[in-house]
């Protein structure tokens, strides 16, 4: 079935789309030629600038303080850092990193495994321990939406309504 996400989530669960869109990406290139290594890598570059970075921020700055268990915290700040180290190193030398399939293999699975890790356990957490929380950042969700190219084009392909909840966290 697919997850209820709270409306204050929605946007942050959006942009997951293009993080795993990145990830696919980079795995399938990561078996490639160097020409189609080195586009993946300039591509997730390109994404992680205008969109993946400051998603991170925002979890970090909105969702970490809701965040009551230490693992979880603790999870969440360690893959992101070890997310954006290789991001560091993409943006510093992209033809290096096209050079290291492995690599980029490894960049591909951290990134899908982070994603779907937050989706099924993460927000999970955090809407069920802070509903009233989430409903009080309703209009910080709604910036978020506006701010970032990804999810303004996400936003106008709306699913339906099958996978999310009310201000209050109810399907």
């Amino acid at each position: 079935p697919p997850l209820l996400r709270h409306a204050a989530l929605q946007p942050l669960s959006r942009e997951h789309m293009s993080g795993l869109i990145q990830a696919r990406n980079l795995r399938r290139a990561a078996g490639g030629g160097h020409a189609e290594r080195r586009g993946a890598v300039e591509d997730f570059v390109r994404v992680w600038r205008i969109e993946i970075r400051e998603h991170f921020d925002d979890e970090e700055r909105l969702l970490l303080p809701l965040t009551r268990s230490p693992d979880l915290r603790r999870r969440l700040l360690d893959e992101h850092g070890r997310i954006r180290q290789m991001a560091a190193r993409c943006e510093a030398d992209p033809a290096a990193v096209a050079d290291d399939a492995e690599l980029m293999a490894r960049l591909g699975t951290l990134l899908h495994d982070h994603i779907r890790w937050e989706e099924r356990e993460y927000f999970e957490a955090v809407q069920r321990d802070h509903p009233e929380a989430l409903a009080a950042m309703l209009h910080e969700a709604g910036h978020i939406e506006s701010k970032r190219p990804g999810s303004r084009a996400r936003n106008r392909q709306k699913s339906g309504g099958t996978n999310t909840c009310d201000e209050e966290g109810r399907p």
